[in-house]
C-alpha cells in the first residue's frame, strides 16, 4: 500500500497562456515587491527553480524597495525612503544564498537606478499626460487605488482614505512608466511576477507597449502550489 505525503517545497509555473511561448533565449525581469511573502523562503526558491528551468538568457531581479515608501503612510518622506531603502537592503542578504541558484546570467537592479535612468523622464511625462488627458486612462489607474484604499479600510477602518489615494496614486505614476514601457523599449521580453497585472498596468501597456514594442513587455504571473513527495511504502 502507498501513501502519499507532503514534504512542504513549493512548485511554481507560469500558467497555461505561457505554454503557447517560447521563453528560452528571451529577456526577463523579475519584479521583486519587497515586504511581500511570495518573494520569500521557499516560493522564492520554487521562482529560482521556474527561472532556471525555462531556459531565459538573461535575468533582471528588480528590487522595487523605495517605491514602498510612498506605502508608508505614518511617517516622514525622509523616514518612509531610509526604511524602504533598508529593507531592500535586507532583502537581498536575506536571500542572497537564494537568488545564487540562478543558474542564467542575472543582474540586480534597485529602485533607485530603475529612477535614474535616462529613458524613465520621458516615459514619466507621458503617463501624467495621459493621467491627466484621458478619461480611460485616468479610470483604470483610479480603480486600481480603489481596490487599494478598500483592502486598507478592510484592516483599517480609521484609515485616512484621502491621503491613502494620494500616496496610492504616487505610487503607481512612479512604477508604471518603468515596468511597461520602460523595460519594453529596452528590450525585455517578459515581466515576472506572482500576481496578474492591475487595471492600470494593463492599460500601460496597452498605451504605450502594444504598438511601440510589439512582443515585448509580457506579463507573467507566477502559479505556486504544493507538491506531493515520493510514494511511501507502508508495511
Amino acid at each position: 500500500m502507498s501513501t502519499y505525503t507532503i514534504d512542504g517545497r513549493t512548485k511554481a509555473n507560469f500558467g497555461e497562456a505561457a505554454k503557447q511561448l517560447t521563453l528560452a533565449g528571451t529577456r526577463a525581469v523579475l519584479l521583486v515587491s519587497v515586504g511581500q511573502r511570495y518573494h520569500e523562503g521557499d516560493k522564492l526558491r520554487a521562482t529560482v527553480e521556474l527561472v532556471n528551468r525555462s531556459g531565459f538568457a538573461h535575468l533582471t531581479i528588480a528590487v522595487a524597495d523605495t517605491l514602498q515608501r510612498t506605502n508608508y503612510l505614518g511617517i516622514s518622506p525622509e523616514d518612509a525612503y531610509a526604511k524602504a531603502l533598508r529593507e531592500g537592503d535586507e532583502w537581498l542578504e536575506r536571500n542572497d544564498k537564494t537568488l545564487g541558484q540562478l543558474s542564467v546570467p542575472h543582474e540586480v537592479l534597485r529602485w533607485d537606478e530603475a529612477l535614474e535612468d535616462p529613458d524613465y523622464a520621458g516615459f514619466r511625462q507621458r503617463v501624467e499626460h495621459a493621467y491627466e488627458n484621458d478619461p480611460r486612462y485616468r479610470q483604470a489607474v483610479d480603480a486600481t487605488i480603489g481596490k487599494f484604499v478598500d483592502r486598507l479600510t478592510l484592516r483599517d477602518p480609521g484609515a485616512d482614505t484621502e491621503l491613502a489615494f494620494r500616496r496610492c496614486r504616487e505610487y503607481l505614476i512612479e512604477e508604471c512608466p518603468i515596468i511597461m514601457p520602460m523595460w519594453a523599449h529596452q528590450g525585455y521580453d517578459h515581466i515576472i511576477y506572482p500576481q496578474p497585472m492591475t487595471v492600470a498596468m494593463a492599460d500601460t501597456q496597452r498605451l504605450f507597449v502594444t504598438e511601440e514594442f510589439p512582443g515585448k513587455g509580457g506579463w507573467l504571473s507566477l502559479r505556486f502550489k504544493k507538491r506531493a513527495a515520493a510514494p511511501e511504502q507502508a508495511a
